[in-house]
């Protein structure tokens, strides 16, 4: 899984993997500056995801919580707890300071991202089917 934040922002590239962590990479160097690993990630491709204002990652997790992290420290500042399944997807709204989350069993959850706060409860993600258009 990989994300990178906006192309004028410190030239910084974000990789998580099983068993691996979250790396936060410079490109200028090729180098690994900084690791999360306070998220459990052994089984599942859990995203991560740098916030539009460059300050915070955050990280799915196999505990069933999302990880917020200062981008400039290796500790969590909030875990996001009570979620249904493994949190596989993380994302920042572009727009304003929200943080969704989404499930191995297709749950939502949206959080404000610098304050941890939960702001909707738990829903089911849509599926749609396409007809078969083959006749």
């Amino acid at each position: 899984m990989f994300s990178t934040q906006a192309p004028d922002s410190y030239n910084l590239f974000l990789t998580s993997a099983v068993t691996d962590g979250v790396k936060i990479w410079d490109l200028r160097t090729l180098r690994c500056v900084r690791r999360y690993e306070n998220h459990l990630n052994r089984c599942h491709p859990c995203s991560s995801a740098i916030s539009p204002c460059g300050r915070f990652i955050a990280s799915g997790s196999e505990d069933n919580c999302a990880y917020v992290y200062d981008i400039r420290s290796s500790s969590y500042l909030h875990k996001l707890h009570k979620h249904s399944d493994t949190v596989l997807s993380v994302t920042f709204n572009p727009a304003t300071p929200e943080l969704l989350s989404g499930t191995l069993d297709g749950k939502l959850r949206l959080f404000h991202s610098s304050s941890g706060a939960r702001l909707s409860h738990e829903t089911s993600a849509a599926v749609h089917s396409v007809p078969n258009m083959t006749a």
